[in-house]
């Protein structure tokens, strides 16, 4: 049998060994408790940084429409003064067919229409030449100066060495052409020739077009 102390002693190791599984639950339930909080305090973080983000992407999707709208009425601005450039110097521009709101379109229609604008301008300033030519020469001769004449012969050859060093007389007669005929008329003279040179090029240009779209159908036709 055993003794009083002998079963207080039993009871005793009984307890401490409870008291020893109780401590390790307890420590198990504190640390599940800490991950728990942990994990909430990491899906608030992410409810408040995904909230944060939406926001901060309407804002930028705002903004970003915002100046795609100004950047479309600007091009659209620079698309007008470019086309009346254009008719400025007797030129015909292409035609625009744009999506409204989207600025993509007139900034291509724009990219085009200032390449085909360097090639008007080089050819505005060799017809502006021309004219000046004839016309200087077309006063000699009906001044009296024969070697226009001889000039005009097959033979005869001119050359851009012919041209520097002019004289003061030379200097002084292109002045006079310039300020007597040059600004008198001389300058609509060569914007008429320029118009009607452009003119044909762009019904040119339309007759090409018109003959390509007339010969799709049968294109396809053939295809089919």
């Amino acid at each position: 049998m055993l003794t009083l102390v002998d079963k207080v002693k039993k009871d005793e190791a009984a307890s401490k060994i409870q008291a020893e599984a109780q401590k390790r639950e307890i420590k198990d339930l504190q640390k599940q408790l800490a991950r728990a909080k942990e994990e909430r305090v990491l899906e608030e973080t992410k409810r408040e940084l995904s909230d944060q983000l939406v926001n901060h992407l309407e804002l930028s999707a705002q903004e970003l429409r915002a100046s795609q709208r100004k950047c479309y009425v600007k091009s659209i601005e620079c698309v007008k003064k470019i086309k009346s450039s254009f008719a400025s110097v007797g030129a015909f521009s292409s035609e625009e067919s744009f999506s409204r709101g989207n600025p993509e379109g007139p900034l291509e229609w724009i990219s085009h229409e200032a390449e085909a604008f360097e090639e008007i301008l080089s050819s505005r300033g060799d017809i502006c030449a021309f004219s000046g030519a004839r016309g200087v020469a077309t006063v000699l001769e009906k001044k009296g100066c024969d070697h226009i004449k001889l000039l005009a012969q097959s033979e005869a050859t001119l050359s851009a060495e012919d041209i520097k060093d002019p004289s003061t007389e030379a200097s002084q007669v292109g002045g006079k052409f310039f300020t007597d005929v040059w600004d008198n008329g001389g300058r609509e003279m060569a914007g008429e020739i320029i118009q009607r040179s452009e003119k044909g090029i762009h019904d040119a240009r339309e007759v090409a077009k018109a003959a390509e779209k007339s010969a799709e159908p049968e294109g396809q036709l053939g295809i089919n």
